[in-house]
């Protein structure tokens, strides 16, 4: 139905254009086309867009132990974007991603998931925020469910102000590391906040790492040494309005080292894996590099966080990555939004209207950061937004995001798997 709202849209362009005295369009063409690799990028095999009739959003997706899939995220009822009150949105897939069940969680006020993964026993972790439930404003919130998704038990963690808890990851106790933001504690506007928890996610400990500015934590694994790496974003430290910040700690969560990398401007990490080599491999975005007011960043360091390189991807205008996975041969893929420049020609070769389309980007990489190919998915005149990558068993990709391309409502849970590579 989009589909035929955006040709529906561009002939009515045409019609504008006729009626002004201006000649037809004849062609569409990308002012700024992506950078393209030596490699023909994989097809798509499928998509699936899940939702209702309004607001909702996929933040995480993982491959199951049975080769399904798990995404979490925020579904919200038909109501004023200013008044959203989301759930949090849990939906499991077959292999070829068709629905097999969903299961929201959460209150009166909003609850927004982003992070979830598979436990040992099969069941599933998700941490997000609540302002249902919990101490303050909003609360970290863990969920723990069975294999069909019914709710064993749930967590908050917070104090009089605002948390947020973005990545959670079962260590190997079988309890749960988190990470996000907590305005409650610290010493800044906002700090780093890395809670850990035992099997049923009683907080075991908690450690703040911040300055008198904002600091965010995004992403959070546990390390081969047992302790964790942590990467977000700090305006307290580094070079810039706001630089990338990896901290590495103890198994108690106590700091071993930190690293700041960016720029004058501002830079943002999103996303941070260990590598197979012991170092880590970090994605995000960044204004103080690149060739456009936003490109995706990725970066690799040692296993002391001290760089080894350092790659930027994208175009004239906003390109920011969300997520970075290492592939089995020792490469990388990286998935986020593009946001890019489309020109209309008129008929004659006169230059006509200039618009932008955002959406899916992909780029994989090799073990040095070099692109390897990049795809890009989405209908013109919807975003479409990526914030989650996994390569697949079979050796494809899962990507989950949000369209407003497809799907029943103003925006849906995004699910897209590409083939495996050639």
């Amino acid at each position: 139905m989009k589909m035929r709202l955006s040709l529906a849209l561009l002939a009515l362009l045409t019609a504008t254009l006729a009626a002004m005295g201006c000649h037809t369009i004849t062609r569409i063409t990308p002012e700024d086309p992506p950078p393209q690799g030596p490699y023909p990028a994989p097809p798509k095999e499928w998509s699936r867009a899940f939702g209702g009739t309004w607001w909702d959003d996929a933040h995480s997706v993982q491959q199951t132990a049975d080769g399904g899939f798990i995404i979490a995220g925020s579904t919200s009822p038909y109501v004023e974007i200013s008044q959203l009150k989301p759930d949090f949105w849990l939906v499991k897939t077959d292999p070829q991603g068709n629905k097999e069940w969903s299961r929201t969680f959460g209150g009166p006020d909003w609850d927004r998931a982003y992070s979830v993964q598979q436990t040992a026993c099969g069941g599933f972790i998700i941490a997000g925020s609540t302002s249902s439930f919990g101490a303050g404003g909003a609360d970290f919130w863990l969920v723990k469910t069975d294999p069909q998704g019914n709710e064993e038990w749930s967590r908050t963690f917070g104090g009089p102000n605002f948390e947020c808890a973005f990545s959670v990851q079962q260590v190997a106790d079988g309890g749960f590391i988190i990470a996000g933001l907590t305005a409650s504690f610290g010493e800044g506007e906002t700090d780093f906040w890395l809670v850990k928890t035992d099997p049923q996610g009683n907080k075991e400990w908690s450690q703040t790492f911040g300055g008198p500015e904002r600091d965010i934590a995004r992403s959070v694994q546990q390390t081969a040494c047992g302790g964790f790496i942590i990467a977000g974003l700090t305006e307290s430290f580094g070079e810039g309005e706001a630089d990338f910040w990896l901290i590495k700690t103890d198994p108690q969560g106590n700091k071993e080292w930190s690293q700041t990398f960016g720029g004058p401007e501002e830079d943002r990490a999103y996303s941070v894996q260990q590598t197979a080599c012991g170092g880590f491999i970090l994605a995000g975005w960044t204004e103080s590099f690149g060739a456009g007011r936003r490109d995706f960043w990725l970066i690799k360091t040692d296993p002391q966080g001290n760089k080894d390189w350092a790659r930027t991807f994208g175009g004239s205008e906003d390109d920011w990555a969300s997520s970075v996975r290492q592939t089995t041969d020792g490469g990388f893929i990286v998935v986020g939004t593009t946001n890019r420049g489309f020109a209309a020609r008129l008929m004659g070769g006169i230059p006509g209207l200039r618009w932008s389309i955002v959406c899916v980007w992909v780029v994989r990489t090799d073990a040095h950061g070099n692109i390897r190919w990049t795809h890009t998915i989405g209908e013109l005149g919807e975003p479409d937004l990526a914030h989650s990558v996994q390569q697949t068993a079979c050796g494809g990709f899962i990507i989950a995001g949000t369209t407003e391309s497809f799907g029943a409502g103003k925006r849906d849970f995004w699910l897209i798997k590409l083939a495996p590579e050639p």
